[in-house]
């Protein structure tokens, strides 16, 4: 089951990667995850699977709910 990325939720994710100084493909590298699953994340074009948000979470070094706050399917 993917997570539905609310605005806040991608907003979320961009603000957290750029407070760390990270650029997209720098933290896919730390995540293991394509930079363009981030990008489009970012700008709300795709849906995290939960495990994705995990490895974002880890790479950034914050909380899984931090990044997917507005995951939850309402």
């Amino acid at each position: 089951m993917l997570h539905s990325m609310g605005t806040d939720a991608t907003s979320q994710l961009r603000r957290i990667r750029l407070d760390r100084g990270l650029r997209i493909e720098h933290l896919a590298y730390l995540a293991g995850v394509h930079k363009s699953t981030i990008s489009r994340a970012e700008r709300g074009l795709q849906d995290l699977s939960p495990e994705t948000v995990v490895r974002l979470a880890r790479a950034l070094k914050v909380s899984p709910s931090r990044i997917g706050a507005a995951t939850n399917h309402p």
